[in-house]
């Protein structure tokens, strides 16, 4: 039987398909169909020759959340809120967009005064019951709710994460009054301290549930009459699957679904080869998204943004940048050379792409020095004009005096430049030394700039994985059942405190073996589980994540363990200072797929050669299919090694090659 993962991007969709027991991979891409997404999936298979009654598994991220809150196309929202805090949302952090503007603009509230009302009732900051839940005055503002018109309702009353009693009471009736009403309580997103993040984050997921579940209802349905038997599983925001209903309940966690397989994907494929810390970079058409993976765990972080809005769910913590191969390049007032953030997007894209488009792009900039062949078609969807990528260049160097070569190799060192400020961001601004990681690049763009990124960072190990150009989709593939919990728990870091941890833990984990073995059919002798005390400072208002396997003996060996990571993080720790632990986290994992990459049988060589220019003219390179690559062989760069959907670009000083799981790693000694 087959695997098969897809993700469907803003311009194409891209397809997996691994069969275990030979451990073939094929791929295909094809473009992406808004109107009915499923077409452009049926459009892939067919390339492949894959049918659906073939498939045992089968996995899906989507950009359509993502969208839907970048657009403000979502629904409106009627808010419930405590008495006396109607006004959270509009209020906000205090925060000022930009420090020193005086004239910024406050972001608007995602609800209306109007649609937000409020319940006379009141929980503690420790879980009592201040202000019993009066039913007639429920009554009474779910009446004003149903009255207000919008179909999606979010319940956030104050301290619910300690006791969500009043939320669960309100929910269960406005579903028993009013039962075409959505309802999204604040407890069930985000059962943790910080009212504005918390409230946020439930009102997004409100705004997007109804269309997600119709969505994923539609497109299971569509799978279903095709020959497809089994569940479909999605793709979250934390590199983890869950099933149909539990996205459908909770669409705010497949916010960066697409980019989260990618970093799955690279756990799995780093770890099969032996590399536990690595940088990723994942650069597409419009964005490159970088995350760190240390000890075979990406970095996690619940402090994200959408839209400009608090995201608190937990997530791969991913820096995103406006640079990929369709960001236009630019003369800004001053006369400086600038990249993106505008993207030529996919209508009409790069000049090069012959559709219309005139501005120039990075895409069109790597096909003018030579990095990209005209005669290959891109991802096999789009065939490259040469001539067009030239006007359009030509038409901005004219305005600085250069010749389009020069102004070409000026792009792409500005946009290599951005990413390597985006990698900084996240290795050397958090304690991490990069040298000490291997670069992983993916993304259609990915490989031609690594072996330049990796000399700007003084990474001397480059892993370029198998199928880059369609690697967010393999990461589906890889991924496992996976489901995050939190529970607040605000008390001093001594031995009463590590009792509370020690029981919310154990609480936890009943609760993690029962999910899963009713969503995911996971048995509880299968499940694992990853642990984590948020711990601060005494005064502090933000907690770090300490990683545990298993609760502490003692509390003053749990205090240690943060006191390591806070100087890991910041440098230095106030060992004298009292800590508190703010809440207690478990990540549960179902049985990981045992996917393996079978090495390259190895064509006969045929290597052809090209010029490419770059910081030192024109310059002789070698040109190789990776297909013709086997293990044990190398390739002295300047090259450059083509594949369907990607380009690797191997520097001068670089040696490229094949491992034995499939992998092109390239080495500088």
């Amino acid at each position: 039987m087959l695997c098969i993962g897809v993700d469907i991007g803003g311009t194409f969709t891209d397809v997996i398909v691994y069969e275990p027991a030979t451990a073939r991979l094929a791929e295909a891409k094809t473009l992406s169909t808004p109107d009915d997404p499923a077409a452009a999936i049926f459009e892939g298979l067919a390339k492949l020759g894959v049918r659906l009654d073939e498939v045992d598994r089968f996995v899906h991220g989507t950009t359509r959340v993502t969208n839907a809150l970048l657009e403000g196309s979502g629904e409106p929202v009627s808010v419930v809120a405590t008495e006396g805090f109607r006004d959270v949302l509009e209020m906000g952090l205090g925060h000022r967009p930009q420090l020193y503007s005086v004239k910024e603009a406050g972001r608007a509230p995602l609800t209306p005064r109007r649609l937000r009302h409020v319940l006379r009732e009141r929980i503690g900051a420790d879980g009592s019951v201040v202000r019993p839940l009066d039913t007639a005055d429920l009554d009474a503002v779910l009446d004003r709710v149903a009255a207000a018109g919008p179909k999606a309702v979010a319940v956030c009353l104050l301290h619910s994460y300690r006791n969500p009693a009043h939320e669960r009471a309100a929910a269960s009736r406005l579903a028993e009054r009013y039962p075409g009403l959505v309802c999204t309580i604040s407890s069930d997103v985000v059962p943790e301290q910080g009212e504005y993040e918390r409230f946020t984050t439930t009102v997004l997921n409100a705004s997007v549930r109804s269309t997600v579940a119709d969505y994923l209802r539609g497109l299971g349905t569509t799978l279903a009459a095709g020959g497809y038997a089994q569940p479909l599983s999605i793709m979250t925001s934390s590199g983890g699957i869950v099933s149909t209903e539990e996205a459908g309940r909770l669409p705010i966690n497949l916010a960066l679904s697409g980019p989260a397989g990618g970093v799955a994907a690279s756990v799995h494929v780093a770890g099969l080869a032996g590399y536990p810390n690595v940088i990723t970079c994942d650069i597409g058409g419009t964005s490159t998204d970088v995350c760190l993976i240390k000890n075979g765990t990406p970095l996690m972080t619940n402090d994200g943004k959408i839209a400009g809005y608090p995201n608190r769910t937990f997530q791969v913590e991913i820096n995103t940048i406006g640079a990929g191969g369709g960001s236009i390049a630019w003369r800004d007032l001053g006369g400086e050379l600038r990249i993106g953030p505008r993207s030529a997007g996919s209508t009409p894209g790069p000049a090069a792409y012959g559709r219309g488009g005139t501005e120039p792009t990075t895409t069109d900039a790597h096909l003018v020095v030579g990095h990209l062949d005209p005669r290959q078609s891109l991802g096999g969807e789009v065939r490259l004009d040469v001539a067009a990528a030239r006007a359009a260049v030509g038409r901005l160097a004219t305005e600085f005096g250069l010749d389009d070569l020069a102004l070409a190799h000026g792009i792409i060192t500005i946009a290599t430049t951005k990413m390597t400020s985006a990698i900084k961001e996240i290795s050397v601004a958090c304690g991490h030394d990069p040298r000490d990681f291997v670069l992983m690049p993916f993304g259609g763009a990915g490989p031609m700039h690594a072996t330049v990124l990796a000399d700007e960072l003084g990474i001397r190990r480059v892993l370029v994985p198998p199928v880059p150009g369609n690697f967010s989709a393999l990461g589906f593939v890889t991924a496992q059942a996976r489901h995050d919990y939190v529970r607040t728990v605000l008390v001093p870091a001594d031995e009463a405190g590590l009792g509370a941890v020690r029981a919310v833990a154990a609480e936890l984990r009943d609760v993690a073996r029962a999910q899963l073995k009713a969503e995911d059919g996971v048995e509880p002798d299968q499940v694992t589980f990853g642990l984590s005390v948020g711990m601060r400072f005494r005064g502090q208002s933000f907690d770090l994540a300490v990683p545990v396997e298993e609760v502490p003996a003692t509390a003053e060996e749990l205090v240690a363990m943060f006191h390591a990571a806070y100087a890991e993080r910041y440098a230095y720790a106030r060992s004298g200072h009292p800590a508190e632990i703010v809440n207690c986290r478990l990540t549960a994992f179902g049985p990981r797929p045992a996917v393996r990459f079978a090495p390259p049988a190895g064509a006969t060589p045929r290597p052809g050669s090209t010029r490419i220019y770059g910081s030192d003219g024109w310059v002789d390179a070698t040109v190789w299919r990776r297909t013709e690559l086997t293990t044990g062989g190398a390739v002295q760069g300047p090259a450059v090694i083509r594949e369907n959907g990607s380009t690797t670009v191997v520097g001068a000083g670089w040696t490229a090659g094949v491992d034995d799981h499939g992998n092109l790693l390239l080495v500088k000694e």
